[in-house]
This record gives C-alpha cells, sequence and structure tokens, in this order.
C-alpha cells in the first residue's frame, strides 16, 4: 500500500502540466493583446484625454491577465517541487518548502490581481458601481489575509502541540 500511494504522487503530473499549459495560453492571449491593442489603439491616431483613459485600462487588463499566469506558473513549479523532485531548484527568490509556502504564495499573487483588477474598473466610467466592487474585494482581501494568517504555521510540521522556538 505504501508504494502504492508513494506512486501516487505522480499523478501530480497532471495538474502541473495543466498549470503550464494555462500560462502558455495566458501568455499568448496578453502579447496578443498588446499586439492588437497596439495597431487599434495606434491606427487611430488618438491621443485624447479619453483615449489615454482606454488605454491605460486595457494595459491594465493585460498585466491582470500576465498575474494570472504567474499564479499558474508558481502553482506549477510549487507542486513540482513538493510532490515530484524535492530538490528542484525554484527561481529567483521563490522559496517553497510547504503547502503553506506554495499557498501564500498564490494569494500573494492573487491579491495584487485583485488590486490591480480594482483599479481597472476604478479608471472606467461607472462610479456607482466601485463601492460595491471595492467592497467585494476588501472582504476576498480580509478572508485571505485572515487564512493566511490562521494556517501560517505557528507550529512546526510534526510537532503537534508544541510551540515553535522563538529565537529573535
Amino acid at each position: 500500500m505504501e508504494k502504492f500511494l508513494s506512486g501516487c504522487r505522480h499523478l501530480i503530473w497532471f495538474p502541473v502540466i495543466g498549470c503550464i499549459i494555462l500560462v502558455l495560453g495566458a501568455v499568448i492571449m496578453g502579447f496578443g493583446r498588446i499586439i492588437t491593442g497596439f495597431i487599434k489603439h495606434f491606427s487611430k491616431m488618438d491621443f485624447s484625454a479619453k483615449a489615454g483613459k482606454l488605454l491605460s485600462i486595457k494595459i491594465i487588463e493585460i498585466i491582470d491577465l500576465f498575474l494570472v499566469a504567474t499564479v499558474a506558473y508558481i502553482t506549477a513549479v510549487g507542486l513540482y517541487k513538493l510532490f515530484i523532485n524535492k530538490d528542484f531548484k525554484l527561481p529567483g527568490l521563490l522559496k517553497i518548502g510547504n503547502l503553506n509556502e506554495l499557498e501564500s504564495k498564490i494569494i500573494g499573487v492573487i491579491v495584487a490581481a485583485l488590486a490591480v483588477s480594482f483599479l481597472g474598473q476604478a479608471a472606467e466610467d461607472n462610479p456607482t458601481d466601485i463601492l460595491n466592487i471595492g467592497i467585494g474585494i476588501g472582504a476576498v482581501v480580509v478572508s485571505l489575509a485572515v487564512f493566511v494568517t490562521l494556517t501560517s504555521g505557528k507550529k512546526k510540521p510534526g510537532m503537534v502541540g508544541k510551540e515553535k522556538d522563538s529565537k529573535n
């Protein structure tokens, strides 16, 4: 049974590959929107304030798309490191040693994506909806912050009932 359960960890290849496909799709979509938006916007030769505002909204939407791709990438490499190859060297400053750290990284990027999304909504011309959107996004961010705080690992893994050593 142990060999079977140990071997089942290779099923994580499916979500890893799926996340990489999502990254690829989001990046291609983002670049496509950059190219088509550039052509569409500058073919009109409209440099008015309204055109600038519309361009800034499009830019924010594309950044949001790239942030979603980042979430998928972090999920892919995190799952790969945690379940398939523990010796995998993560890129840059990304450190993931357990599921809580992976969740925290993903939640951090989600909060950034929500902020970018709110900024995009704030730039649009419908000020009556902005309060509802802001309250909704704020509630999600507060909920995520509470979740991260409650699951941040105040105890060492495998040390049920014992407090973590506090070294200052």
